[in-house]
């Protein structure tokens, strides 16, 4: 027998309508007093309804593997023929007056189909000599791996059809680990075999959003592929392609095809050649001592890794700066105290926007220094470094970016729109009725 893999239960507490109250005479899954009206009184009245089974059947709606309840009389208290019916007139009249309605983000059905699962998975049993699967199972060989267990208890009848019968259901925990041991029995048992994919979940899951890639750039991974390689094909040093990479990246040598990798900002490359040193390497680029490392943060104090480090992350080196040269903006001469510019992102005096583009929705008018949104380069961690203002005093004085961050901020950038990337100190001051008369 393996361990049973266990999952965290969905509990039948309160959660947000599930109310569960018992009899002798069984138990209701849901107080109508707290559905919500919406759902309309047909679903609300079949939700209610009174489910006829012994009490232990309601801890099947907690979401685990069905084992042997180590006493037959329990079992066979829970297995009646009276029970199974009712669960599925509960199942099925929720399904047909609930049609089309969801309850906590799920099909409103789930607990109900959790139960009918729940009983079946625990009733089945084996044809000759007729007793629960679950039972026979409990006494096999114990084993950490399945792939261990003796080929007769893993091939045995009431093993297959346990587990398949997970697998026919998608109120059942069967998952990945489940999908992995039946492909594994139905290879090991020729004369069995059956669907081994993982029925949809009854949960509503909410899209994932890429994480956030300060570039805006992604590059998807191809078989064969290295932080080398993708070093090569984006003009970034395979060393900062693992270190900005590591969760889906874990080696650089091994990296599985399909993958959306962040691309880090870009820079000038250089491939190393087995007899290059630090040294060897800044002389022929008119380095100043030092500067290679400047570059390559991997690489040790006194170098002693370069040649190394190359086994695992690649010979792609920077020799600039990633994202480019920083370029100041020409200023006039120094004029009076108050023209000195400022570190905390404001400026002291307004001045008007640019007279080739469209003020952005919303966007303060007291504003002394403004950029305009350029195609194909501009994102809003760029803007924000190149101006000096933190992110949330951008967001805040140009509202059609508010609550945006990374790529979605960047998404709503428009194209020849002016932002204010300077504020004044009085942008958000109101003048009072006193003081405006």
């Amino acid at each position: 027998m393996i361990q049973p893999k266990s999952q965290a239960s969905f509990a039948l507490v309160l959660m947000l309508g599930a109310q569960a109250v018992f009899s002798q005479s069984g138990f209701t899954l849901y107080n109508a007093t707290y559905l919500d009206i919406t759902l309309g009184s047909g679903c609300i009245n079949a939700l209610a309804a009174r489910i006829t089974c012994d009490s232990y059947v309601q801890n099947f709606t907690e979401l685990e593997y069905r084992g042997s309840l180590q006493d037959t009389a329990l079992t066979d208290s829970v297995c009646t023929s009276a029970c199974s019916t009712s669960l599925k007139v509960y199942f099925n009249d929720v399904t047909t007056r609930c049609n089309g309605k969801t309850l906590d983000d799920s099909v409103p059905n789930r607990l109900g189909g959790y139960l009918w699962a729940g009983y079946n998975e625990t009733c089945v049993k084996y044809i000759n000599p007729k007793r629960y699967c679950n039972d026979i199972i409990a006494n096999f060989t114990t084993v950490a791996d399945y792939k261990k267990m003796p080929r007769d208890e893993h091939c045995h009848a009431s093993h297959i059809r346990r587990i398949a019968l997970m697998q026919s259901s998608p109120y059942s925990i069967y998952d990945g680990y489940y999908k992995e041991l039946l492909t594994h029995i139905y290879s090991q048992y020729p004369g069995a075999k059956g669907p081994t994919d993982i029925p949809p979940p009854l949960i509503k899951l909410l899209p994932i959003e890429a994480p956030y890639c300060i570039s805006g750039k992604r590059y998807t991974t191809k078989k064969g592929d290295t932080c080398e390689t993708i070093a090569n094909a984006t003009s970034v040093s395979s060393a900062a392609v693992y270190t900005g990479n590591q969760d889906l990246v874990p080696n650089c040598l091994d990296i599985d095809p399909g993958i959306s990798v962040c691309v880090p900002l870009p820079c000038a490359t250089y491939r190393l050649k087995p007899t290059d040193t630090c040294a060897s390497v800044e002389v022929s680029l008119s380095f100043e001592p030092g500067r290679l490392r400047r570059y390559n943060d991997h690489l040790n104090y006194d170098c002693s890794n370069l040649q190394t480090a190359t086994s695992f992350w690649g010979r792609i080196l920077c020799v600039s700066p990633q994202g480019g040269t920083y370029t100041a903006v020409p200023r006039p001469l120094a004029g009076p105290p108050n023209d000195a510019p400022l570190a905390d992102g404001y400026t002291r005096t307004a001045i008007p926007p640019p007279a080739d583009a469209k003020v952005a929705p919303g966007t303060t008018l007291l504003c002394g220094k403004w950029h305009v949104v350029s195609a194909g380069r501009d994102t809003c961690s760029r803007i924000c470094v190149q101006a000096g203002i933190e992110a949330s005093l951008f967001r805040r004085v140009n509202p059609s970016l508010a609550g945006l961050a990374g790529e979605a901020c960047t998404r709503a950038l428009r194209v020849q729109s002016a932002l204010c990337v300077g504020p004044t100190y009085s942008w958000n001051m109101t003048a009072s009725a006193s003081e405006s008369s």
